[in-house]
Order: structure tokens, then sequence, then C-alpha cells
């Protein structure tokens, strides 16, 4: 008969096993893992679930992380990044690194350490060559040049500060100033954030964009003219979009300065004017936004299709960076003295009066702005030694006729990569991707081997817990900074501890205080990991001498909790520590938590095999504690407690002690199918234990 009782719940254990399952997501492998990656987009959100739904942060472009796994469709990637801390980001933004990169032979090329000493002998660093080989393997009619730069990664990252900002949530990447984050006050969308120097190292070393994609931000701007076609224009462009009608004006512009057409026409769709309805592009901006010239004179009738002098200045009237933008097209910002008032009461530039405006300015029709903008591109930046996408945002250039780190065209540290990545798709779109190639890279002074990554150092400066004599402080909130309470203590000291919310804080004041006329004044202060943030937790703590005796049954019979002699039973599962401890300070007791490892534990939620040790007035008593349903003592109730219920149903595995009591689940003293029955219900969140 029992032989034929554990066939049945062996059946029926495993069609709710198969049920259940039913509802868990894998994740499965589309390829070798692990593999090492690097974050390929500006500010990349890491979230700890694959639906999306909890961010943990956002890493930087050129972040490495180890690629542990992907989902099914292979739309996610599972990494581990920051030292262990495990995440699930959008494959499209990670790249293979060991796909990617190659030091050994190649047959029809020349020998790795053959072609890498010959880099070497043109100013390139061992360094660069893994990822250099693989593309000369790739692409045999690229070149490569380099141009070696008199200072180091790390000047140069300096001297960038506040030149540098950033669209991200992440904090931790920020420059703060007087306490507050530093906003770009130019940036269209106003959530750009300038950026620390270790962040910008990560955007300008090299080595972090050396892949086929966003190479390009190297490409010798002044080369290659030729390649080009209808396809490639068309690519940046598309069918419907705002630049489609003007692919002979962005090829007039760059024939008349000699400089690549693809550039400028992506440059002009990274400004947004591919967009239809652009405001810049309209010629209707003083009538559609009610914008004038701080003079009064209407913006209508002006073109800006690259933001050409499009930033905020407040002190002379531009309160819109496309405000002042179009005012530099009309040419308002020269000399007011140059413009007359025809019959109608409109104001124009009169030659009359003076020299030429530049750039075919004013920009009075849409064609003039391509041309006119395209020329003041090439004049001002390209053919002046700063001719890649990387050298007009990071003017490091040996060759620029400009100071190193000015005349430096945008402050969004993404946008030579992300010019870098329109390019690369307008060449394979045109079947030019095989074109001879010359990429201007820089090779900094004394790098280091090792490529610079974004530093996610925490402003977490706050506090987990505060302990007096062992116990935490009741109503204890991370957010709260002053407390008064009362120590019910005979002792003339007392004993603070406490632990921080980020374990790279480093915390000063914890110890022991003496009592002062029954008073002891506590300060703790916490520096953040990134050195700047602080916070300081002051406590007033006042001596209560005990008058009457609390024993541990006065306490424990009021908390609501099973007790049987030595466990505490009747916890819900994802109770946390506080919960319980308050609830014994709430009966005029203190506690303390530690787990199955004897190892102090504050935060988090309680499992089967913690320990509580509570104290009275005079007693001391320590309780297992058994979690229920939780048999397996991680704090929490799934498929594995579910799977030990049944293996003690089946006999294979017996429970005992407190994962016994975590198990009896309906505390009728056994554990049998009804207890199985129960679980799997709050798995499939049918009930809550």
């Amino acid at each position: 008969m029992k032989r034929f009782i554990n066939y049945f719940a062996f059946t029926l254990i495993t069609i709710i096993t198969f049920v259940i399952c039913l509802n868990i997501k894998f994740v499965s492998a589309g390829e070798e893992y692990p593999f090492n990656g690097i974050i390929n987009a500006d500010a990349l959100v890491v979230y700890s679930d694959l639906k999306d739904e909890n961010e943990i942060t956002q890493l930087a472009y050129g972040t490495r992380v180890t690629v542990v796994g992907a989902n099914e469709k292979g739309n996610r990637y599972q990494i581990k990044f920051d030292g262990g801390t495990y995440g699930y980001v959008s494959s499209n933004f990670v790249i293979n690194v060991d796909a990617n990169t190659l030091t050994t032979d190649y047959e029809g090329v020349e020998a790795y350490r053959t072609y890498c000493d010959s880099l070497k002998a043109t100013g390139f660093v061992e360094s660069y060559c893994p990822y250099l080989y693989y593309l000369h393997v790739k692409h045999p009619n690229w070149i490569f040049t380099p141009n070696v730069v008199d200072v180091t990664l790390e000047e140069a990252s300096v001297r960038e500060k506040e030149k540098v900002s950033l669209q991200t949530n992440n904090s931790n990447y920020w420059i703060y100033k007087n306490g507050e984050p530093f906003v770009n006050e130019y940036s269209p969308s106003g959530n750009y954030y300038y950026i620390k120097e270790e962040v910008i190292s990560s955007f300008m070393d090299p080595r972090n964009s050396l892949f086929e994609s966003t190479i390009f931000q190297f490409l010798n701007l002044e080369k290659n003219l030729d390649a080009i076609n209808d396809v490639a224009l068309l690519k940046i462009s598309g069918e419907n979009g705002n630049l489609k009608s003007f692919h002979n004006e962005f090829m007039s512009a760059a024939n008349s300065v000699g400089i690549n057409a693809l550039h400028l026409m992506a440059r002009s769709r990274q400004e947004g004017a591919n967009t239809v309805g652009y405001s810049p592009t309209t010629g209707t901006f003083t009538t559609t936004r009610g914008l004038f010239n701080p003079d009064g004179r209407t913006l209508d009738g002006f073109y800006n299709f690259y933001n050409i002098g499009a930033y905020v200045e407040q002190s002379i009237g531009y309160t819109s960076s496309i405000q002042r933008g179009l005012a530099y097209a009309a040419g308002y910002l020269s000399d007011t003295g140059c413009y007359s008032v025809d019959e109608n009461g409109v104001s124009f530039y009169d030659i009359t009066k003076c020299e030429p405006l530049t750039y075919q300015r004013p920009w009075n029709t849409p064609e003039k702005a391509v041309v006119g903008g395209g020329e003041w591109i090439g004049s001002r930046y390209v053919k002046k030694g700063q001719n890649t996408n990387y050298f007009q945002k990071f003017n490091v250039s040996n060759y620029a006729a400009s100071a190193m780190f000015t005349n430096q065209y945008m402050t969004n540290a993404y946008a030579p990569t992300a010019e870098s990545l329109t390019l690369q798709s307008d060449y394979i779109a045109g079947e030019l991707l095989e074109t001879n190639f010359e990429f201007v890279i820089p090779v900094y002074k004394d790098m280091q081997d090792i490529p610079y990554q974004a530093v996610d150092k925490s402003n977490d400066s706050k506090l987990n817990s505060i302990m007096i004599d062992g116990n935490l402080i009741a109503g204890f909130d991370k957010d709260v900074v002053e407390y008064t309470i009362n120590a019910l203590t005979a002792n003339e000291y007392i004993d603070v501890t406490a632990t921080v919310s980020n374990g790279g804080a480093t915390l000063e004041g914890v110890g022991k205080y003496d009592f002062v006329d029954g008073v002891a004044n506590i300060l703790l202060k916490v520096v953040a990991e990134d050195g700047v943030s602080t916070t300081e937790y002051s406590i007033v703590v006042t001596k209560v001498v005990p008058e009457v005796n609390i024993t541990i049954n006065d306490i424990v019979s009021n908390m609501g909790v099973k007790v049987d002699d030595n466990y505490m039973y009747g916890i819900s599962p994802g109770m946390v520590v506080n919960t319980l401890v308050n609830n014994v300070v709430t009966n005029k007791g203190t506690a303390s938590v530690v787990d199955v490892n004897g190892v102090e534990k504050t935060s988090g939620n309680l499992a089967t095999g913690d320990k509580i040790i509570i104290k009275g007035t005079t007693e001391e008593k320590s309780y297992i504690i058994a979690v229920r349903g939780d048999t397996n003592g991680d704090g929490k109730v799934s498929i594995n407690d579910f799977v030990m219920i049944q293996s003690h149903i089946l006999e294979k595995y017996i429970l005992v002690n407190e994962k016994f009591i975590a198990g009896d689940v309906n505390y009728d003293d056994k554990i049998s199918i009804n207890d199985f029955v129960m679980i799997q219900s709050h798995i499939l969140e049918k009930i809550i234990l």
C-alpha cells in the first residue's frame, strides 16, 4: 500500500513539476560562452531580469564585460561586470572582443608578428596589434596611420573635463558642482551631464573603437572622396527623410572644399536635420516657435542644417540653441551696421555696407545652408588638421591648426561613434567597404597595456544599519540622519557599529562612546566610493537603567510568531531582518540576527537556518529560524524547495530540524502532499505562504 501511495504521489508531483516549469524562463546559448565583450553604446542599460523591468545601472561605452550566456532569441545577453555583478543587456550593443581580435597567424597575409612589428615601426604600440591585425585580415586594403600624441591619455582626459557630456542617468559618471550634478546647459534635451575624466578616458581610448563598425570615427575625411554612390547617400536619408532632396547639395559642398560627402550628410543627420519638420530646416522658426532675434528681427526664412553656432547664450538674449543657430545663419551675429531695411520693413544683409558674410551666408535657402555649412565644417575642421570625426570631438591631433583641446565641434562623448556607425552602414549599403580607406588613429604617450574603461564608482554614502550594543536602532531609515533614542543598560558606555549600503564606501565614528551625564552623542560619517559624496548620521542616546525585569517569554509571547524549544517559526517568506528585530524592540527587548555561518546579518530576507539572539533585562536566548516553505535556506520559496519536499515525501532525502519545520507549511507536524501542493500554489502565485 505504501508503494502505491508513493507511486501516486510521484506521478502527481511529476505533473505539478511540469506545470511549474512551464512558468520558468531559461537562458539558452546561441554561441560559445563565456566570451569577453565590450559595451558599444553611449550608456547601456543593465537589467536584473529578462523582462527589462528592474534597471541595475548603465554602463558607458568601452566598458569590458564577460558575456556568460544569451536568451533563446539571442537578443539579450547575460553579462558579468564590475567584478562579479550579473545582469541582462541588449545583445545589439555588445561587441564580442574575442571574435574581433586576432593574435595568431592567418593564411594569405603576413604573420601576426611581422604585421605587428610593421605597425610599431610607424608609431603604434603593441596593444593595438590584435585589433588592427584582425581588421587587416578582413580588409587587406585598409590603411592604418598613427597620429602620435605628445600627452598621455590621462592628461588628455583631464584637459577634456567639463568639455565632454553624456546622456546617462548613471550618477556615478557625473561631475558634481556645489553638490549638484553638472548639467550641460547647451544640450538639446537637458539630460546630458558632464562626466568624470575616467569615463572620458573610456571614450577617448582608441583601442575601445578598433572594431569594424566603430573604426570609421578615425576615417581620413580628406581621402577616398570618390567612394560614394546614390545607394550610400540614400542609406543616410532614407526614402522619406528630409535630406533626400539635398543629395546634390551635399556633393557640391564636399567637392567645393575637398572632403567626404557622406561625412557631411551623416553630420547633418546626427544634428537632426533628416527629420521632416525639424525647426532649423523649415524656414518658419519665428512663426512656429514665436521666437525672434533678441533685437526683434524675424528668424523665418533662414536655415541651418548642421546646427552651426547653435547653443544657448542667455547673456545676449538667446534662450534657445536653435534660435542662436539661425541668427548665425542669417548673419545677425555679425556687425549690426551691415543691415538695411527694405520697403516692407524687413532687414537684410546689405553688401554695400560691409564685406560679404562668409560661407555663403545668409543661409536663406536650404541649398545655401547645406553647401555653406559644409564649407564651414570643411574649412574650419577637416582642412585644419581635424580630419576625422574623432579629432573633431577630441582635438589632440598633432596636425591641427587650433591648439589642443580647443575648436571642438560637439560636447557629446558618443557623437564620433554614432557617426562612425552611420558611415560604416553607408559604405556597406553602397558595397564600398573594400575601398582602400585610410584611418588616422591617435596613439597617446606612455599608454598602459590594458584599454581604459569607465569606472562605475558609486556615490552611495548611506548606511544600511546602525546598531547600539548589537541591537538595530528601531525605525532606522538610511535617508534619516538624526536619531534620539533610549538605551536600556546599566553600563557606563555603549558600543556603536554600523554597515554601509555600498561596500566601497568608508565609515568613520564606530566604536565605544561613554555616557556623559547619562547622554552619549554619536556622529557617524560615510564617504562614498567616489570620494566626493558624504553623509553624516547624528544619534543622541540617553541611558535608561532598567527597573522592570523583562523576560524572554514576555518578549516572544507578544511577537506573533511560534517557538518550540530552540526554533522560531511562523515566519512568512520575504520577511526582512529589520522587521523581526523591530518586533523584539517593540516588546521591550533587544535582538540581533546571524546567518547559518554565524556572520551578523543586518539586512535582507530572513532565511531558514538564520539565528536570532534575543535579550531581556537579565537573560538571553537564541532561536534557529524556520521560514515557512524555505527548506533549502536561501531566503525564498522556489522550485528548489519544491523538489526538496518531493524528495522528502518519496523518502529520497529526509528533512530534519529547522528544514523539517520549514517544509511543514500547514504546521500539522508532518510533511505530506498537502504541503507540496501549498508550495506549488505559492510558486504559481495562487496563494501567499
